[in-house]
C-alpha cells in the first residue's frame, strides 16, 4: 500500500469513517437503469441541481471521466438515531459525511494527487441550488456528486465488497467515494 494510501486511511479514522476500502474504479460502471431512478424525480432535484442529472452529465460523459482515476477508496460512515423520524438529523448527518469526504479529498490534493470525492445523496451545502435559476454554483469548491447521480448502483458495489448495504430506521449508513490519479504520467 503506497505511503499516502496509509495517510489517508490514517486520516479516515480519525473522521471516523467506519470503511476503508481500496479499489479498482473499473468497478465503477455508470448504467442506465440507475438513472431511470433519476428520471422518475421523486427527489424533486432531476434538472434543478447542479450536482444531479441531466446537468451533471451523460453516462457516456461520466464514463469518460471516471476514466482518469487509477485508484478509488470506499468510504462509509453510520449513525444510530431514527432515521424515519428526525429528517434535520438526517440533513445534518448527510452535511457532516459530505465534508469528511472533502477533507480526505483537500489532503490528496494538497499532496499534489488528483482526487475527487463523490458523496452520499444530493449535495445540501445550498437551501435551494442556483441551477433552479440558472445562476453559477454557489460553493463549487465543496459541490460534489453522489455515486447514484452518476448512475453508479451502489448497493451492487457493496455486495462487491461483501458489505451490508440494508437500510434501517434507527441507523443512516452514507456510502461514498475518493477517485485518485496519482500516474505521473497524468499531465502529458
Amino acid at each position: 500500500m503506497s505511503e499516502y494510501i496509509l495517510e489517508l486511511k490514517a486520516l479516515s479514522e480519525t473522521l471516523c469513517f467506519r470503511d476503508f476500502i481500496e479499489f479498482n474504479p473499473c468497478l465503477l460502471i455508470p448504467e442506465e437503469r440507475i438513472r431511470e431512478y433519476c428520471y422518475e424525480n421523486l427527489c424533486g432535484h432531476y434538472g434543478k441541481h447542479y450536482m444531479c442529472p441531466p446537468i451533471i452529465g451523460s453516462i457516456e460523459e461520466i464514463k469518460f471521466r471516471l476514466g482518469d482515476y487509477n485508484k478509488a477508496i470506499l468510504v462509509r460512515h453510520t449513525e444510530e438515531f431514527d432515521v424515519t423520524r428526525d429528517k434535520m438529523k438526517v440533513k445534518r448527518s448527510k452535511i457532516d459525511f459530505h465534508k469528511r469526504v472533502l477533507e480526505l479529498e483537500n489532503f490528496l490534493n494538497q499532496t499534489g494527487i488528483d482526487a475527487w470525492g463523490l458523496a452520499g445523496g444530493s449535495c445540501s451545502f445550498c437551501i435551494e441550488c442556483k441551477a433552479i435559476s440558472n445562476k453559477p454554483c454557489k460553493h463549487p469548491h465543496k459541490a460534489r456528486p453522489s455515486l447514484e447521480s452518476l448512475g453508479i448502483d451502489v448497493q451492487k458495489l457493496l455486495d462487491n465488497f461483501g458489505l451490508d448495504n440494508n437500510f434501517y430506521p434507527d441507523t443512516i449508513v452514507w456510502t461514498g467515494c475518493i477517485l485518485i490519479n496519482d500516474r505521473k504520467d497524468k499531465f502529458k
